[in-house]
């Protein structure tokens, strides 16, 4: 009866909270406090029941969460490294057979490779400026006979099989819409000429739209014009693609100049006014064995 006669408002009015809270010792009072015993009295499925979590989730923006925890940055970089590491283990050795090759034939005919250029000059400089020096970088240099043959054979491959899905798909949408029967069997001077047109409209298109072919992407090779500049006209990727087969003529004899020549060179190369280096990116391109430390060796001695 007597609290009714008392204004709660008026008194919680005068009481001076800030004043109170500064006689209360926080620390003594938590540890006064049985934690354990608290949660064991809290139902937690009756409380899990009373809250909605849809509701709760709704007001989660969960796209600019995930945005502001830089998943996609860090889902795209791993996707990255863990691609190029795997190109690694392919691309690494290759780089230091090529060094192995050239720098040993060109000793046994007793040629000094030691005054050969490293790559297009201009390129060079503009990688140097660019990327942090490491032991084993290769990116602007020329590439190597062993990688560009490796290169060579994925994308004879790849001219194949996609050749192959072609005309099967073809066959088969002539012979849906129509009677005729499609004999491929003889192989005769129609099949001859439309693979050729088919390759070297690859290579063509390969060389002046993107610089590489998907064997030199695999391999991290690029075809840049022979002064080092990034770009090709289309007249110089037309003149590569059309004068490719002289140098195969004479059991291979244009290329040759991959290995013994100053610039790695083949016949092609040098109608186009073309070269290729390696395209690695500021990442070093080197063997993570003893002979990395050899190669880097004998070429800071030349």
């Amino acid at each position: 009866m007597v609290l009714e006669y008392v204004d709660v408002n008026g008194l919680l009015d005068r009481i001076d909270v800030n004043h109170l809270l500064d006689r209360v010792e926080v620390d003594e009072l938590l540890d006064r406090i049985d934690v354990n015993r608290l949660l064991e009295r809290v139902d937690m499925d009756e409380l899990l029941k009373r809250a909605d979590i849809d509701a709760l989730m709704s007001r989660v923006d969960v796209k600019a969460l995930v945005d502001r925890a830089g998943i996609p940055e860090i889902v795209a970089e791993s996707t990255g490294h863990l691609t190029a590491s795997a190109l690694d283990l392919l691309r690494k050795p290759l780089v230091g057979i090529d060094e192995i090759v050239v720098r040993g034939l060109n000793r046994l005919f007793r040629h000094d490779i030691s005054e050969f250029p490293t790559g297009p000059g201009q390129l060079i400089s503009w990688v140097d400026e660019r990327a942090e020096h490491a032991p084993g970088l290769r990116t602007g240099r020329y590439a190597g006979p062993v990688t560009r043959l490796v290169a060579f054979f994925i994308d004879a491959f790849i001219v194949s099989a996609g050749f192959t899905l072609l005309l099967a798909g073809v066959t088969f949408v002539i012979e849906l819409v129509s009677d005729v029967q499609l004999d491929l069997t003889g192989r005769g001077i129609w099949f001859a000429l439309a693979i050729t047109v088919w390759t070297f409209l690859y290579l063509w298109l390969s060389i002046a739209i993107f610089g590489k072919t998907i064997g030199k992407t695999m391999m991290g090779l690029r075809v840049v014009a022979a002064d080092g500049s990034l770009s090709l006209r289309n007249r110089q990727a037309l003149i590569r693609t059309l004068t490719y087969p002289l140098s195969f003529v004479f059991f291979g004899i244009g290329f040759l100049g991959i290995i013994f020549g100053r610039e790695r060179r083949a016949w092609h190369d040098h109608l186009a006014r073309t070269a290729v280096v390696y395209d690695w990116g500021s990442r070093a391109a080197q063997m993570p064995t003893p002979l990395a430390a050899w190669l880097e060796r004998k070429e800071t001695d030349t």
